[in-house]
């Protein structure tokens, strides 16, 4: 899940806590008020009806009672006098109060000098009441007063609390929800800016660098960081290619005299047979360490830019005939057929660049192709520039192989990492193809066999289609 989302969801989820707590708490103290200003009420109606009664109980606690019990919610209230045994002697008010609201131990209680408070249900729809019970002072009347109020009103504006709560939490943690998806959009900016800035610098790019933030924060040190990480990156790429530049200068020298004290040697009539195999096996060494040495050389010309090209009009099917010519000695022994078809097609650029990378292809394709296979050179013409097509019958490239074949030393799979490559050949053919504008890619096609692709611009143009 993305940051964004994770932290617009902690912050909902964080807030949504807050609101739960809240609205409890609110919720409780809402109860406990209303249930604190009954209590204080019914204090009140009851001392009024212990002071009416100070002349007598007989006649009189029916009119003070409904005297006292004006302040309370009509016919939702009532008022009861208890004999010290629990039975009612007399009522006023909600019909509630004709049933004792109190126990006998209750009663005993009262009498003992604590006045009680509490929450009773009762009547047929067993609807609650808060009562208060104190004793009558001795005089004239004696007995325990019980004055009794409903609580509905106190459960309806808690039930209101709770709907509005109900309504207005959601709405809030949508808000929330939106403002946190957009503050959280808003923080992690710099870091997308940052991640497209660092996602477009590739190996050719390494001295581009990532806008620092001005603010002194995390972000700003990330972006130091990254920044420092590419200065390390450059050097060390820097340092490889003046190495592969700089051994390949130092072992062309050395090389040369090889080749030429061997090919002295070989002219030597008097040398043993034992002798000249294992001068000829010298020479096919010295000739491949210099055709390594020498494309490791052109690498690190196409890496420095100084790779030179001498443009001019080339046919590419005078060049796909030329190369097969040259490229049926390498062909014979496996009695692999190559054959090239196609219209003339013209383009611009080095002729004998073109020529190493249609060599480099020719050579691969022949030899990962079957003994009696053949291998295809197809020109053709396509938007405003054109290209050539190299088919073998071989174990063909897989799509997870394609990705990659064309970066130095890759060898691909077993089927082919035995076939005494380098891993430069597709390597340098894709700089010499880009050098020119152009592109090359391979069909991956497991089984079908090889199919590798090059377009060039006719008039020396630098963008290539997409294929």
């Amino acid at each position: 899940m993305p940051i964004r989302a994770r932290l617009t969801m902690w912050y909902v989820g964080l807030l949504a806590v807050v609101l739960l707590v809240l609205g409890g708490f609110l919720i409780l103290r809402l109860h406990a008020g209303l249930i604190h200003g009954l209590d204080d009420s019914l204090a009140t109606r009851a001392a009024q009806i212990s002071l009416g009664l100070q002349g007598g109980c007989e006649g009189e606690f029916q009119d003070v009672s409904d005297a006292s019990l004006v302040g309370l919610p009509q016919g939702e209230s009532g008022a009861q006098l208890l004999s010290s045994g629990g039975k009612v002697l007399e009522s006023a008010g909600d019909p509630a109060a004709e049933q004792p609201l109190l126990s006998a131990d209750q009663v005993r209680s009262v009498l003992g000098g604590a006045a009680l408070r509490g929450t009773v249900h009762t009547g047929p729809d067993d609807e609650a009441f808060r009562t208060l019970a104190v004793a009558l002072p001795s005089g004239a009347c004696s007995g325990v007063i019980v004055v009794a109020t409903s609580t509905d009103e106190v459960g309806r504006s808690v039930r209101e609390l709770v709907i509005q709560l109900s309504i207005g939490a959601p709405i809030a943690l949508l808000v929330a929800g939106i403002g946190g998806w957009w503050l959280a959009g808003r923080a992690l900016a710099p870091v997308a800016r940052m991640t497209r800035e660092a996602d477009t610098i590739g190996i050719e790019r390494l001295d581009e660098r990532i806008d620092v933030p001005a603010a002194s924060d995390e972000v700003q040190r990330l972006a130091v960081t990254l920044n420092a990480m590419l200065d390390r990156l450059e050097r060390g790429v820097e340092d490889k290619r003046r190495f592969a530049a700089d051994a390949s200068h130092e072992l062309r020298t050395p090389l040369a005299v090889m080749r030429a004290e061997l090919d002295v040697s070989l002219r030597e009539a008097d040398l043993s047979t034992s002798a000249r195999e294992t001068l000829e096996s010298a020479q096919e060494e010295v000739e491949r360490m210099r055709s390594i040495v020498e494309n490791l050389l052109m690498l690190a010309r196409a890496d420095d830019g100084s790779l030179e090209l001498l443009r001019a009009p080339v046919d590419l099917a005078e060049v796909t005939e030329a190369v097969t010519q040259n490229a049926s000695v390498l062909a014979r022994p496996k009695r692999v057929a190559v054959v090239t078809d196609g219209p003339s097609a013209t383009v611009y650029g080095d002729r004998a660049r073109i020529e190493q990378v249609v060599m480099n292809l020719v050579n691969n394709a022949i030899r990962f192709s079957p003994a009696g296979g053949s291998v295809r050179v197809t020109t053709w013409l396509r938007d405003g520039g054109a290209g050539w097509t190299v088919n073998d019958e071989g174990p063909g490239v897989s799509p997870e192989l394609a990705g990659h074949i064309f970066e130095r030393f890759v060898r691909g799979d077993a089927a082919r990492s035995n076939d005494g490559g380098s891993g430069l050949g597709l390597a340098i053919s894709s700089e010499i193809v880009h050098a020119h504008g152009g592109r090359i890619w391979v069909d991956p096609r497991p089984g079908a066999g090889g199919s590798f692709s090059v377009w060039l611009p006719g008039d020396g143009a630098t963008r290539a289609p997409v294929a």
